[in-house]
């Protein structure tokens, strides 16, 4: 049996009840509010949403907020199997719960392919936006570099990333608590920072705040960054913080951060 189990069954329910719904729409609604500043959040934006996922719900509430949207991802390729019809009605869920009309999730502009060799020309879009993607990127400096290129002069990226230092930044734990709550019996708190006694099953490029900063800073203006959501404050012990001397308590316990970038003209 998969030590996962519960954690699909618990995932399932969330997508039922609509509490995965409602927390993209947060997401959604806490982007529109970190962009507005700085571009027309209202007007007909071109938006291309990086690593846009199975699910697509990021993708599918931009579309719904009447921009013109593509999204790119090796997952976009067309698929038959069982895993791709059981995702076809978790899109269809997702489409319900956030009360969208249909035929907002009908029309698709995806693109099968790869994130650090974007095929757009350059200054396409007025928005890139990636939520919970640019800890798996293995080669970032290029994907930073790639979007530089594709946003339009004055045009915007907004990275929403979840954090390798984070108590769930291993990917192993729960995948249905954010933030996460409960560690595993017999698992260390920030194991993927200690023992690792857990494997990690997906890849993972181990960056920390600090690097993120410094390469978006290398093309783009940043023009906020922050904690969008905080985890395991109540894990920190004063003796697993001075074991963990080489991180601060801030990025120890950011499970969201934030960046929102400008190219300059």
């Amino acid at each position: 049996m998969s030590p996962y189990i519960v954690d699909y069954l618990s995932y399932t329910w969330q997508m039922l009840n609509g509490f995965r719904a409602n927390g993209e729409r947060e997401i959604a609604q806490e982007r529109k509010r970190d962009i507005s500043p700085y571009i027309n959040a209202n007007q007909d934006l071109r938006v291309l949403d990086v690593a846009n996922g199975h699910l697509r719900p990021q993708y599918t509430l931009l579309k719904a907020a009447g921009y013109q949207v593509y999204g790119i991802d090796w997952v976009n390729r067309p698929q038959s199997s069982w895993i791709d019809v059981a995702y076809r009605v978790a899109r269809w869920l997702y489409v319900r719960k956030l009360g969208l009309p249909a035929e907002v999730a009908a029309a698709q502009t995806l693109v099968c392919g790869d994130v650090g060799n974007l095929p757009f020309p350059d200054n396409s879009f007025d928005l890139v936006t990636s939520v919970a993607a640019f800890e798996h990127f293995l080669d970032v400096p290029t994907v930073v570099a790639e979007l530089y290129r594709v946003i339009r002069p004055g045009g915007l990226a907004y990275t929403r990333i979840h954090l390798f230092t984070s108590p769930s930044g291993g990917h192993n734990l729960s995948f249905t608590e954010f933030p996460l709550r409960t560690i595993p019996a017999g698992v260390a708190p920030w194991d993927h920072l200690r023992q690792r006694r857990l494997p990690f099953s997906v890849p993972l490029n181990e960056w920390r705040r600090a690097q993120y900063l410094e390469t978006f800073a290398r093309h783009f203006h940043i023009l906020k960054h922050y904690c969008a959501m905080r985890e395991g404050e109540e894990l920190l012990t004063p003796a697993l913080e001075a074991e963990l001397s080489t991180y601060d308590r801030d990025e120890l316990t950011c499970g969201a951060y934030v960046i929102v970038a400008r190219k300059e003209p």
